[in-house]
């Protein structure tokens, strides 16, 4: 898992060229007129989704993985948080899409060790497949946010 702010460019050194080309897309894209949707940028290699959605209480949105995608994850506008633990393997599945939508939602677990994210404006979250994450938990009540979620396929790394 990495986390930062877009606006620190200086951290990205460390980062594979595939993600330092998600962050500069995240950058440069202007996504004030782009609605709600997938939009494919290189075929099914990297994929732009924008989401907009309404925060809501932890206990109501489910731990998540992928198999095939990494998810960058970025706040174009408002707040949120987002749950974040490593994949020991040992996790009960709620509900197993990985075939038909690469996402497998976990079982509720109390001793996960779940650490929670801000992500406030120009945050960033890149979650790799052992990386469980709960995005879209509310920080201080329900909002509405905009948020990008890049899609880059495992095999581009």
């Amino acid at each position: 898992m990495i986390y930062g702010n877009i606006h620190a460019k200086e951290t990205e050194t460390a980062y594979t060229s595939v993600i330092r080309k998600a962050l500069e897309i995240l950058r440069t894209t202007d996504v004030t007129n782009m609605h709600h949707g997938k939009y494919p940028l290189e075929g099914d290699r990297l994929i732009l989704q924008i989401n907009e959605v309404t925060t809501g209480p932890k206990n109501t949105k489910r731990p998540e993985v992928h198999r095939d995608y990494i998810d960058v994850q970025y706040m174009v506008h408002g707040h949120e948080l987002i749950g974040f633990y490593p994949d020991c393997g040992d996790g009960a599945a709620l509900e197993d899409n990985l075939d038909s939508n690469d996402v497998l939602f976990y079982q509720e677990r109390e001793d996960n060790h779940e650490i929670m994210l801000p992500m406030t404006d120009g945050c960033y979250a890149v979650f790799f497949p052992e990386d469980v994450h709960r995005p879209c938990c509310m920080m201080n009540g329900p909002e509405e946010v905009k948020k990008i979620v890049l899609k880059i396929r495992v095999d581009s790394l």
